[in-house]
């Protein structure tokens, strides 16, 4: 989360009196993400988030919400939007999409215990589960083409070597097996978008991503950071605790077990490629934390030699 969209108090008051949450009391901008501008709403009756969406248009929201809505409705812990007094829930605010969002009780935690990636896993096999009755489909837009054409806008400014890898890479990743089961995956589950109360489940945040691809392709998303030593190699104990706690809710067939690095390779350079465009087309930002591409550099090396 970030704020690229400072807003006064008067811009607050006017945008939350269109719901019925009462006045007031106080507003923070929230530091980290690279995305939306996001503030903590204290108001007489609720705690809320409010987002500005600096990049989404209206139409992608409609899927976003209906998703986030279509989880809750099954019993899963996750933001919701809140509709005005209309029935709306999304808003213009300084010309782009707006909405206040539920806030979850709980924290992020950098350093995770084994019960806690336990609950992360068996949850996050059941919103697997219950995406397979949610009918809506949405392409993911930062799928393999996005991959290439974004690198083609930077690949002059990084050194020979990180282009010659990424180039090879890209050229491997067209060919990967995709007759795999698929439904709406999260598609950005890492740490700082999973909340917990101890050693329990807060919920899981931040959909803005989500889309209609293969589910191994999210479960290798949260390995490349949920299952990781400080320098990115994963630590065998934590992946078989994470697959073995998601395998007990969704059962993970064979084809996907034997696409599981090819698709670690996948996620590592999605990842790679969207730091890298972020670092060259860094927004300004009141409240940011920029994310280093070559952290994903060194992880997609280690996943291309297939040390997992």
């Amino acid at each position: 989360m970030a704020v690229y969209t400072s807003l006064s108090q008067s811009e607050v008051e006017n945008f939350i009196s269109k719901f019925n949450i009462g006045s007031l009391k106080s507003y923070t901008g929230i530091s980290g993400g690279v995305t939306n501008s996001n503030f903590f709403i204290n108001t007489d009756n609720c705690e809320a988030v409010l987002t500005v969406f600096e990049e989404l248009n209206f139409d992608d929201l409609d899927y976003y919400f209906n998703f986030m809505q279509h989880l809750s409705s099954h019993g899963f812990s996750c933001p919701s939007p809140i509709s005005d007094i209309n029935d709306n829930y999304i808003h213009d605010l300084k010309g782009k999409p707006a909405a206040l969002i539920s806030k979850l009780s709980g924290k992020v935690f950098e350093e995770i215990s084994d019960k806690q990636l336990i609950q992360l896993a068996k949850s996050f096999a059941e919103m697997h589960l219950i995406s397979l009755k949610f009918k809506s489909r949405k392409k993911n837009e930062r799928g393999l083409q996005w991959m290439k054409d974004t690198f083609s806008m930077f690949a002059d400014k990084i050194s020979s070597d990180q282009r010659e890898l990424i180039s090879d890479e890209l050229s491997f990743l067209e060919n990967i097996p995709e007759d795999l089961p698929r439904g709406v995956i999260h598609a950005d589950l890492f740490r700082d978008n999973v909340l917990f109360e101890e050693d329990r489940l807060g919920g899981i945040i931040d959909f803005y991503y989500a889309c209609d691809d293969f589910f191994i392709y999210d479960i290798a998303i949260v390995i490349n950071d949920w299952c990781i030593d400080h320098n990115g190699i994963i630590d065998g104990k934590r992946k078989k605790l994470f697959i073995e706690a998601y395998d007990s809710v969704r059962k993970i067939n064979n084809n996907e077990y034997d696409a599981l690095n090819s698709y670690l390779r996948l996620a590592a350079m999605r990842f790679l490629i969207s730091r890298f465009r972020d670092q060259f087309n860094a927004k300004d930002a009141e409240l940011n934390t920029m994310k280093d591409p070559l952290f994903f550099f060194e992880i997609l090396k280690n996943r291309r030699q297939n040390l997992n």
